[in-house]
């Protein structure tokens, strides 16, 4: 996790249900990392499975 911390992060704003949040607040509580980590966390495994798939999407097009 010392790593991703060291990269300069983006703000990512999404609409979740109510259970999938009821759900990630509740992991959040018991592994005592805050919601914040536990979605990233969550998303760079997919983003890492998908690049294991696909490898044409590991690199974006820069916008």
């Amino acid at each position: 996790m010392e790593r991703i911390s060291q990269i300069s992060k983006k703000n990512l704003h999404v609409r979740i249900d109510q259970d999938v949040y009821e759900k990630l607040r509740h992991i959040s509580f018991y592994e005592q990392q805050s919601l914040s980590e536990v979605v990233n966390r969550l998303l760079i495994e997919y983003v890492e499975e998908k690049a294991i798939e696909e490898p044409e999407i590991v690199c974006p097009p820069i916008l």
